[in-house]
């Protein structure tokens, strides 16, 4: 539990605001004079203790949870709010240590670098005599330039310093490099560009920070034809997938993620509208990734190039490889390891192999129907296994049939589902023509390590994934993103006659707070929004800001398509508001008239038509945008 949430289980709110504020129970709730502003006539202040939320229907229109209270109140900041009420529920606060923010602001800096680095390598690539052969290739490879610009491809010197002069001039040092993967030093001290005369595919995360490189040879003789990044602070491979940043939306709608081998398989789906393709880079892929997919998708098809999944002596082996880092391997096809993690991450991940050894780009360029029929029929783990052990062998000879059945029952068992295991079993003894109960397929395990270390799993996929209101999650992500889209949301609010966007809207302080440090990023000009954002981050709020940056990335805005979705989504956060503070004031307006305060109701009553005038202009601006969020389940 996160330390606000554990303070606020601690604390009864209608104490502590009744220490400054004279309350009555009204109903369900407490009311009371606000202590914000003038007003001895109406007591249009409401405390709920139930939600441990209040809110001021009066003239400052004011509202939050106990942290805001005090912060308005007090006139503090939230880290100092948090510390003390920390300090008087004796929640322990895990405090940001000056060497952690030390090492946050250098994780920064190094994307930043980063960033640099690669706009370095696409302007060589477009402008550079040097490039052109790397130029001619792409081309070649049937990539267009607009292709280029959409994935930033670049081109690496071949010279062995050229990099590292151009970051010397721009103030970053050889270790700030050596750090990031970008220079490689020997032992004897010296330092050398890692990336020379290769075309360079920058790595993204979801929201489109680079974090790395991968590189592809421009002579055909170099060696390795691919190499990538080492893993750095900010590259780790086995948690990363090349094209995500472009993926996720159509892997959300379509509803299936499509993972290939290889960078330019990727580029040249997405260039022929097959956006829903990414690659794990040319290993083996892990849970990490899994897990990231299933973020967006409930299925995953493997598009294997043939000599990868199917060779029978690879799918025996059953090893993963290991790619070293400076040097190409293919990644082996473990069908036991991905049952197994179709089975605890509850994913379908299904398997396309190509025909005739052609690579995926191949197939697309030349007929995308076969592609996309290839990808809708791709076959369950079992099923294409058991293709790969029959096919073009002799099912008569009984040493063959022992030998398929040695071969297959092994990963038969490691299918979860016991109905899908006995169905499989049944459908290799139809095959084989064999008594089905000659095929002895174990049990899956469930004993309490098994169950142990599922729980571990699961509980290690969700401890930092902590999203309390999907709306206001969705809403803080887009303008983290991109934040000038405020400023679009608020002139059609302003058009529908309805107040612009404000922190009111937004249920927990810290929602509160971070939309405050959005609205001051576009009324500056010191910086731009995003850079006003990081330096203008409170103590207290970075956990709350990462979560948002990294744990909602399938709802990042791309295009004008997703601006709608936002404008449509902050006039759903506001009626959705609206609509409660309706149902509370119709409660509250009721049990003043029990009171017989008929004053108080005819008070109440005026503020219900209030919000129902500006709830109706809302529900006619709404039937302009699609509801962006229909497909996420969230409730409202």
């Amino acid at each position: 539990m996160k330390a606000t949430e554990e303070i606020k289980s601690r604390l009864d709110i209608v104490e502590i605001i009744r220490e400054t504020v004279k309350l009555r129970r009204t109903g369900n709730a407490y009311t009371g004079f606000c202590p914000f502003h003038e007003n001895k006539n109406t007591p249009a202040f409401v405390v709920w203790p139930d939600s441990g939320s209040w809110k001021c229907f009066g003239a400052c229109n004011d509202g939050g949870d106990i942290f805001s209270f005090l912060m308005k109140k007090e006139g503090w900041q939230f880290f100092e709010a948090l510390q003390y009420l920390g300090r008087r529920t004796g929640v322990e606060l895990e405090q940001q240590t000056p060497q952690q923010e030390n090492e946050r602001q250098e994780r920064l800096r190094m994307h930043n670098l980063l960033t640099t680095v690669s706009e370095y390598y696409h302007n060589l690539l477009l402008d550079s005599d040097a490039a052109d052969g790397a130029r001619k290739l792409l081309l070649q490879r049937g990539l267009s330039q607009e292709t280029w610009s959409s994935f930033g491809l670049g081109y690496a010197l071949s010279s062995w310093d050229g990099l590292r002069n151009f970051c010397s001039k721009n103030g970053y040092s050889d270790d700030d490099l050596v750090v990031v993967g970008l220079l490689v030093k020997k032992d004897t001290g010296k330092v050398f560009d890692r990336f020379r005369d290769r075309i360079l595919m920058p790595i993204y995360l979801q929201q489109g920070q680079v974090v790395g490189f991968g590189a592809r040879v421009v002579n055909s003789l170099d060696q390795p034809k691919f190499m990538n990044s080492p893993q750095t602070i900010c590259f780790d491979k086995g948690s990363l997938l090349y094209g995500i940043e472009k993926a996720y939306m159509s892997i959300r709608e379509d509803r299936t993620a499509v993972l290939v081998e290889g960078y330019m398989d990727v580029i040249a789906a997405h260039q022929a509208g097959f956006t829903n393709v990414v690659s794990a880079m040319g290993t083996a892929l892990t849970e990490k990734q899994l897990r990231l997919l299933k973020r967006y998708a409930p299925r995953v098809v493997l598009a294997l190039d043939p000599d990868i999944a199917g060779d029978r002596a690879t799918l025996r082996s059953l090893t993963v490889a290991r790619q070293n880092l400076e040097r190409e391997s293919a990644p082996a096809f473990d069908p036991r390891g991905l049952l197994r993690d179709e089975g605890h991450l509850e994913l379908d991940i299904r398997v396309a192999t190509m025909p005739n050894g052609m690579d995926p780009d191949e197939i697309i360029a030349a007929d995308p129907e076969t592609w996309r029929s290839l990808i809708s029929e791709a076959q369950p783990i079992v099923d294409y296994v058991m293709n790969v052990f029959t096919t073009g062998r002799d099912l008569q000879d009984s040493k063959v049939k022992a030998e398929i059945i040695d071969d297959i029952v092994p990963i038969i068992s490691d299918v979860s589902h016991p109905a899908e295991r006995a169905d499989y079993k049944q459908k290799l003894a139809r095959i084989l023509r064999v008594d089905e109960r000659m095929i002895q397929i174990r049990k899956v395990g469930t004993s309490n390590s098994n169950i142990k270390n599922r729980t571990t799993l699961e509980s290690e996929q969700f401890q930092n994934v902590e999203v309390l209101d999907e709306l206001e999650n969705y809403l803080l992500v887009a303008m983290l993103r991109k934040p000038e889209v405020l400023t679009r949301v608020n002139r059609t609010l302003r058009e529908a006659g309805s107040e612009v966007l404000s922190s009111r809207d937004f249920g927990l302080t810290e929602y509160q707070r971070l939309f405050d440090i959005i609205k001051n990023s576009i009324n500056q000009a010191v910086a731009t929004p995003k850079q006003y954002i990081q330096n203008n981050m409170d103590a207290g709020l970075y956990e709350n800001w990462k979560q948002l940056s990294y744990a909602g990335n399938e709802l990042i805005l791309e295009d004008e398509r997703r601006i709608q979705d936002v404008i449509s989504s902050a006039i759903r956060l506001r009626s959705r508001n609206l609509r409660g503070w309706l149902i509370d004031l119709q409660f509250l307006e009721s049990g003043a008239r029990d009171q017989g305060d008929l004053g108080q109701a005819q008070n109440y009553q005026d503020l219900i038509l209030q919000h129902t005038r500006a709830l109706r202009g809302l529900q006619s601006l709404s039937r302009h945008y699609s509801d962006p969020l229909s497909s996420l389940g969230t409730n409202q």
